[in-house]
């Protein structure tokens, strides 16, 4: 176990040494990852909307629509 987690530590140390390193690549902007991701992103909040708005509207019809007969609830 404690050869494992030496390994797993100076793999992690050595990703963190080389992702470090690439910084600087490009001038400015969003690359085609960036882009694909910030779309993903997009279509997870639009997806989390549609069924927001829907229950909203239900909600704000239940308060402010009409009445239904409901009938009075009686203890035996």
């Amino acid at each position: 176990m404690k050869n494992t987690l030496r390994i797993v530590t100076l793999m992690t140390v050595m990703y963190a040494n080389s992702a470090f390193a690439a910084t600087g690549t490009e001038a400015a902007g969003f690359s085609l990852i960036g882009w694909i991701f910030l779309g993903f992103l997009a279509v997870i909040v639009t997806l989390q909307f549609v069924p927001a708005v829907i229950m909203y509207s239900s909600m704000l019809a239940g308060i402010f629509g009409k009445a239904r007969d409901h009938q009075e609830v009686k203890n035996n």
